[in-house]
């Protein structure tokens, strides 16, 4: 992690993402709660928010692919019409 990328978060500029916090507060032993926690909870909370429903919305996302992918491979291959058989009389 870059120095300048701290600072962005501690100014508020930016804000890490879920995973990365995860990933920090396990580093740091602490949890992402107390990570977060600050005179703005209303802030804090909108942020977590945010960074979960982009986290759902990339769930969704995957899911949906694997669903279509399923519904192909369910889809019955299509033949190719049989050869008429021709009969001379």
């Amino acid at each position: 992690m870059e120095s300048i990328t701290v600072s962005r978060w501690e100014r508020g500029v930016t804000t890490p993402s879920l995973p990365r916090l995860r990933r920090i507060a396990e580093l740091t032993e602490t949890t992402v709660s107390d990570l977060v926690r600050s005179e703005d909870a209303q802030t804090t909370h909108a942020a977590e928010l945010a960074a979960l429903r982009e986290e759902l919305a990339e769930t969704r996302e995957i899911v949906d692919r694997i669903a279509r992918a399923l519904e192909r491979l369910g889809q019955p291959r299509s033949n190719p019409a049989p050869a008429s058989v021709s009969h001379e009389s």
